[in-house]
């Protein structure tokens, strides 16, 4: 009789631990987690900026990649530097269009191209030379420069994936590779010049920046010694010499910018020359 009565409340107590192991697998089998998401930050185009609207220069973005022709970049020439520039191919261009500011070469490189320069900077981001739409754009001067006067000139070019345009400048974050490709030429219609680099710098080149390059081109003494000591304090690969530096009223020079890497982040590759001869 007792163990009838004990049966029952065990019984009792199997059934619930039934219910509830039951009760449980079928909640892992209906149960999912949730899963973390992601909203993705979207980039807001900015409108194209002329002369009278200016704030402060576009810097160009770096274009998806496309197949494009390119010429083999020329032998370095043995010895003392000399000045290669073809003047009358420069004239040509000018001839037929009268945005040819100049010209830049830099030996060894596929660097050898007109500078463009347009009251618009946004024109020639997206531009050839000759006013035709490129991926590629063209090498183009900011508007607020004069090649000649200017204590400082910037130029900006693309860096394209197949080794054409500015891509050659981000070359120079290797000191070793920059060594052996110091000079830069530069021509307008009336003079030649030639450049020494100074530094190589990766900055970052948008509003907010701590160091603004770009708005440094007529520099009283003040400017020229923020300049000088920005450059170093920065830079990734110096070619100057700290005890020798040039000087701003001796000295003209030009800063070449162009995209530090595939992604639009604001972060530039920028390199730094300072002029030696004129011809």
């Amino acid at each position: 009789m007792y163990k009838k009565i004990l049966l029952i409340p065990v019984s009792l107590l199997l059934l619930a631990a039934a219910a509830v192991c039951f009760g449980l697998l079928y909640l892992s089998w209906n149960f999912t987690f949730p899963e973390k998401t992601y909203v993705a930050a979207v980039a807001l185009e900015e409108p194209a900026l002329t002369r009278s609207e200016y704030v402060q220069p576009t810097q160009p973005t770096e274009p998806e990649t496309e197949p494009e022709e390119t010429t083999e970049p020329e032998v370095i020439p043995e010895g003392p530097y000399y000045m290669s520039l073809d003047m009358s191919k420069l004239a040509s261009h000018y001839n037929a269009n009268h945005d040819v500011a100049g010209w830049i070469k830099i030996s060894g490189t596929a660097i050898n191209y007109p500078i463009m320069q347009n009251e618009d900077n946004n024109f020639y981001v997206d531009h050839a030379w000759n006013g035709a739409w490129s991926h590629a754009g063209a090498i183009f001067a900011d508007w607020r420069c004069n090649l000649e006067d200017s204590d400082n000139t910037l130029v900006y070019g693309h860096n394209m994936g197949n080794g054409s345009m500015f891509h050659a400048i981000k070359n120079y974050k290797s000191a070793g590779w920059g060594s052996s490709h110091k000079y830069i030429e530069v021509a307008t219609l009336e003079h030649r010049y030639l450049y020494k680099v100074f530094s190589c710098n990766v900055l970052y080149g948008e509003a907010g920046a701590k160091f603004q390059y770009w708005n440094f081109i007529n520099m009283n003494r003040t400017d020229y010694r923020n300049f000088v000591n920005s450059i170093i304090n920065t830079s990734g690969a110096f070619y100057g010499d700290r005890r020798h530096l040039p000087r701003v009223s001796e000295n003209n020079f030009i800063t070449l910018q162009t995209c530090n890497s595939g992604a639009n982040d604001g972060i530039r590759c920028v390199l730094f020359a300072y002029r030696i001869d004129e011809r």
